[in-house]
């Protein structure tokens, strides 16, 4: 059981991560990177989603630790394609890109 349980690790995170991403309203992620109430809201809340998720979808019981693994992967995911984003839209190559849009 536990290999399958590591070969769903990408999965749950996949998963997480797009459940994160699509939250209404947007997660404030450099607070939440930072440890916050919501960070602990999130995890309880997406946690036992993803695990009645899998139940009910796969019939998979998934193991406590896959899950947390998953969701802590998911934030840094998430935090460092923010961070990416933010560094990228400063660069000279992206200079055009504000001229054309005139911004």
């Amino acid at each position: 059981m536990s290999t399958q349980t590591n070969d769903l690790l990408p999965d749950v995170t996949y998963w997480l991560t797009l459940q994160i991403a699509k939250s209404d309203p947007g997660i404030d992620l450099e607070q939440v990177y930072q440890g916050t109430v919501e960070l602990d809201y999130l995890y309880q809340v997406l946690t036992s989603k993803a695990q009645q998720h899998w139940w009910s979808t796969y019939g998979v019981e998934l193991s406590p630790v896959t899950v947390n693994n998953a969701f802590f992967r998911a934030i840094a995911v998430l935090h460092d394609r923010n961070l990416e984003y933010n560094r990228s839209r400063n660069r000279a190559e992206t200079d055009w890109v504000r001229e054309l849009l005139h911004l």
